[in-house]
């Protein structure tokens, strides 16, 4: 499990900067280097309330350069507050509850980005890893497949290598 969670920590480093549709994945897995906040959020995930956007900058500044969840969740909540259809302010708040192993809160979140947004991979990734943290086994293979898939069709060919082998290592677990 432990090496699971060391891996996602990394995949969500590196994760956050393909899951944008005008990000640029310069990051290297193995350098494990933080995206710049523009390759974080997608602009149009912003309904073009400023506040919101440079909060949900902030909160994502927080969780990259600062590593500071708690305080990314705080700053996500009021994002949450003034849009609260925002689904990439619950997929933040979701993986932020994912590093402080706080899974039920985090799959919550995570249901919730996936209730707004069928179409973030992450979503799927993070629920996957959430899932496999509560023990379910099949729920993780299930979300980790469908993200898997959806990292092939949004041709990020090295994410959809890596979940293919999360799921490996579930199933050998």
């Amino acid at each position: 499990m432990k090496s699971l969670q060391g891996l996602a920590s990394v995949i969500i480093l590196f994760g956050f900067t393909v899951c944008i549709p005008h990000a640029q994945a310069e990051m290297r897995l193995a350098q494990n280097q933080t995206p710049s906040k523009s390759q974080v959020i997608p602009q149009e995930s912003i309904n073009n309330n400023q506040d919101a956007k440079a909060k949900l900058k902030q909160a994502y500044d927080l969780f990259f350069e600062s590593k500071n969840y708690r305080g990314a969740i705080a700053i996500f909540n009021e994002v949450i507050q003034l849009e609260p259809n925002n689904a990439y302010a619950y997929m933040g708040r979701g993986a932020s509850y994912y590093e402080l192993r706080n899974y039920q809160a985090a799959k919550t979140d995570l249901d919730k980005t996936i209730q707004l947004d069928t179409n973030i991979s992450f979503a799927y990734f993070f629920r996957g890893l959430t899932n496999h943290a509560l023990g379910g086994k099949n729920a993780a293979i299930a979300d980790l497949q469908i993200a898997a898939n959806m990292f092939e069709k949004e041709g990020s060919a090295k994410m959809a290598q890596r979940t293919l082998e999360i799921i490996s290592q579930i199933r050998n677990a």
